[in-house]
């Protein structure tokens, strides 16, 4: 196969033209070849399309695991390899990078996916549905400069499902949902705008959310394991154990990743203004600059809140994601 592996072939796992400068010198040296990170695993790497010796593993040397966390590889990463030895040569910059602030509480980052276009934050209509965790997921995507979508799934097994869609409008007045039932391709057809051939979607969610199901049901079989939740609490066990990539038959590459049933945030504060542009906005009649919203004299924003025009809660959920 050619350095460009086939430009055809690379257009169906997400490449664009607009990529190609990123690529050019690094493809200039002899024997390297473009790759897309389709899954990361503890031991490597698998690419897409296949090496030339048939082989899709790329093990990940040493120096990779010296460099900061944002270098190293991730599940929708363009990288080159040596083509005959399939070793890691270059990560090429990214146009965009999901992050989060690990779970382990040790404030180091952990990588979610590279290369997104849009990303599908999956919530159900049970006891997983929580608007403040679902604000960090959107807070996060906006951040990257990726297009946000919710998607509330179990709408068939909800006794009003319309009260879940009530509060996302509340919450979410600017971000696009889908309400769907994630067994149903009817239903799930829905998401179709957003699964054209050449774009890349994140799926995030915790476990139990139906994201499994969900990614099983736009490939039109079964590529993922799916598992029931606990009904009590509405928390499932994760099925899906790595990062992973697949290939929609519209023609999109979906990222999918194990549920998290923590999300914490990095720096997202670009994404929070934008999130609450509507507070931000209010923000600019303030009578101080440096009004925190809470008993100053001249606040607009309790001004707004004083006329029944702001939701307190939204404030209270803007000066938390701040930090305040």
């Amino acid at each position: 196969m050619s350095k460009l592996n086939n430009e055809t072939v690379l257009r169906t796992l997400g490449w664009k033209s607009s990529f190609a400068d990123l690529s050019g010198a690094h493809l200039a040296e002899p024997n390297r070849s473009l790759h897309r990170v389709t899954e990361v695993q503890r031991t490597g790497l698998i690419v897409a399309p296949l090496l030339e010796d048939g082989r899709n593993d790329v093990p990940v040397g040493g120096k990779w695991f010296q460099r900061p966390e944002r270098e190293r590889p991730t599940v929708g990463d363009w990288v080159i390899l040596d083509s005959n030895d399939g070793r890691l040569v270059e990560l090429l910059p990214r146009t965009s990078l999901l992050t989060r602030l690990s779970p382990a509480g040790n404030g180091t980052v952990q990588l979610i996916a590279a290369n997104v276009d849009s990303a599908f934050v999956v919530t159900s209509c049970n006891a997983d549905f929580n608007v403040p965790r679902l604000e960090r997921y959107v807070s996060v995507i906006l951040e990257a400069n990726i297009e946000p979508v919710i998607v509330l799934t179990k709408i068939d097994q909800a006794l009003d499902p319309e009260t879940y869609q009530a509060e996302l409008r509340a919450a979410f007045p600017t971000v696009t949902y889908c309400a769907v039932n994630a067994l149903n391709p009817e239903s799930v057809a829905d998401l179709n705008p957003w699964c054209a051939e050449g774009q890349t979607i994140a799926l995030l969610g915790s476990s139990g959310v139906g994201k499994s199901t969900l990614v099983n049901t736009l490939m039109g079989g079964e590529v993922q394991r799916t598992q029931a939740i606990r009904e009590e609490d509405g928390k499932g066990r994760h099925t899906t154990t790595y990062r992973s990539a697949h290939l929609l038959p519209k023609g999109a590459v979906i990222l999918d990743s194990p549920g998290m049933r923590e999300f914490q945030m990095g720096d997202a504060d670009a994404g929070v203004a934008e999130l609450f542009d509507d507070i931000e906005a209010l923000a600019q009649a303030c009578r101080f600059r440096d009004c925190a919203h809470n008993a100053e004299p001249g606040c607009a924003v309790q001004a707004a809140i004083a006329r029944g025009q702001l939701d307190p809660r939204r404030l209270a959920s803007y000066n938390k994601l701040r930090g305040q």
